[in-house]
C-alpha cells in the first residue's frame, strides 16, 4: 500500500490550512488554484530543493540535493544535437541523478503522455550522454565552488573523491530517480508512479504534489508531499543498489560509539522487549546510522516504530492501518506530548523517550498485542 493517506481523493479544491499566530487565533490559508504557470513551481523547486522532501524518500537517510542543471538538453542519439530538455537535473549525497518534469494538473498531458515522456529523457540519457555529463553540468552551474558544495552534500573527503565516477556509474546502470512534479497529482499519474517504483529494479519512480497556500495578505504556504515512496520499493532498489545493510552487531557497535551506557543501554532494552513480540525484524540500510525496525504480522507489513543508532524512536503512526496508525499517534502525544503527524512519523529524541522507556514498552504491548484490534483500545 502506498502512503496517500485513506479517503484522500486528491480533490480539485482542497480545504484550507491554519496557521496558529502569536495571539493564538488561527490563520487560514486557502488553497491556490495551482500555479500561474509551469515556470512557478519550476522555480521554487530550484530555489528551495527543500520541497523534494528527501525525508519522505528516505527516511533512514534523507536524501540532500544539488541542483547541476535547468532545461537540460537530451540528443536522440550519440553525437547527435539535443532533441528534449529536462526541466530540472538533480543529484543526491550518494550521487544518484535525480531527473524532474515539472507539470500543472491543468495540463492534459500530465495523465499518461508525461510518463512516457519522462522515461524518453531517461533512456535516451542514460544511452547518449557522454562520460563526464553530469560533472559538466554541474561545474557550469557551480563553477568555483562545486568541489566544496560536493564535499559539504557528502559530509566527508572518502565520499566526495569518487562522487563523479559514481554519478556516472549509476546513470548508466539505471539506478537513477525519476520525479514528476505537480501542484496536484491526478490519480491516473498516482497509480502509475506506484506501479512503475514497486516493478523496476534500479530505477525510481515518484510522484511529487507541491499544493501550493496563500492568505488575503499575500503571504504563501507549500505542502510537499511524496506520494507513493512505499517501503516495499525502498527496501527492493536498498538491496539492487548494494547500499549498507546493518546487522544487529554493527548496529550496536555504532550505539555504543554514539551514546552514554544509559541511553545505550536503553536502546537494547527496548531492541529485546520489541524482538520478542515482533514476527520479524528488519535492519535499516542508512548510509550514515542504522535502523532496526520490529514487524508484526498481525499489524502489517509496516515497522510501527523505527529506533535509530543515534537514539532517536521514529512512530511511524502515519503509514500504519486503521486502527494501529489512530492508537500509535495518541501514544506519542499521551507519552511525550509530540503533536500527530499525519504524513511523516512522529520524531522522538533519544533525551525524551529513554527517561520514559517503561512506559513506552508498555503501550507498545497494549496497542500491539494481537488482540488489541477487537478490543476496541482507544
Amino acid at each position: 500500500m502506498s502512503p496517500r493517506q485513506p479517503g484522500d481523493t486528491n480533490p480539485t479544491h482542497p480545504g484550507p490550512i491554519f496557521v496558529k499566530g502569536a495571539d493564538g487565533g488561527l490563520n487560514p490559508f486557502d488553497a491556490k488554484n495551482g500555479y500561474a504557470s509551469e515556470a512557478e513551481l519550476q522555480n521554487l523547486i530550484a530555489d528551495h530543493p527543500e520541497l523534494l522532501r528527501g525525508d519522505q524518500m528516505d527516511p533512514e537517510d534523507p536524501r540532500r540535493w544539488l541542483l547541476i542543471g535547468r532545461e537540460v538538453g537530451i540528443p536522440g542519439g550519440l553525437g547527435q544535437s539535443d532533441r528534449w530538455s529536462i526541466d530540472h537535473v538533480f543529484i543526491d549525497h550518494d550521487a544518484v541523478p535525480t531527473l524532474i518534469e515539472v507539470k500543472r494538473s491543468s495540463d492534459a498531458r500530465i495523465r499518461r503522455e508525461v510518463v512516457g515522456q519522462l522515461i524518453e529523457y531517461a533512456a535516451n540519457a542514460k544511452r547518449h550522454w557522454p562520460a563526464h555529463r553530469l560533472e559538466q553540468l554541474a561545474r557550469e552551474s557551480h563553477a568555483d565552488t562545486l568541489d566544496q558544495t560536493v564535499l559539504k552534500l557528502c559530509g566527508s573527503n572518502e565520499a566526495a573523491t569518487d562522487f563523479w565516477a559514481r554519478a556516472d556509474a549509476n546513470l548508466r546502470s539505471g539506478n537513477v530517480r525519476l520525479i514528476f512534479a505537480a501542484d496536484r497529482i491526478p490519480d491516473e499519474l498516482y497509480q502509475m508512479a506506484v506501479f512503475l517504483n514497486e516493478q523496476m529494479t534500479h530505477t525510481e519512480v515518484l510522484a511529487l504534489e507541491i499544493r501550493p497556500y496563500a492568505t488575503p495578505g499575500g503571504m504563501e504556504a507549500f505542502v510537499p508531499h511524496v506520494l507513493n515512496a512505499t517501503p516495499q520499493a525502498r527496501e527492493l532498489k536498498s538491496e539492487i543498489s548494494g547500499r549498507r545493510k546493518w546487522t544487529e552487531a554493527e548496529f550496536f557497535d555504532d550505539v555504543r560509539r554514539r551514546l552514554p551506557p544509559d541511553a545505550s543501554n536503553a536502546v537494547r532494552a527496548l531492541f529485546d522487549a520489541v524482538s520478542q513480540s515482533a514476527s520479524t525484524l528488519s535492519w535499516g540500510t542508512g548510509a550514515l546510522r542504522g535502523s532496526f525496525n520490529p514487524k508484526y504480522a498481525h499489524v502489517g507489513e509496516r515497522s510501527p516504530i523505527s529506533v535509530f543508532s543515534d537514539g532517536a524512536l521514529h512512530i511511524n503512526g502515519f503509514w500504519m492501518d486503521a486502527p494501529y496508525g489512530a492508537r500509535l499517534k495518541e501514544a506519542a502525544r499521551e507519552l511525550f506530548g509530540i503533536v500527530a503527524n499525519e504524513r511523516n512519523p512522529e520524531i522522538i529524541p533519544v533525551d525524551l523517550w529513554v527517561p520514559k522507556r517503561q512506559a513506552l514498552q508498555d503501550a507498545l504491548a497494549r496497542l500491539l498485542a494481537p488482540n488489541a484490534a477487537k478490543a476496541g483500545e482507544p
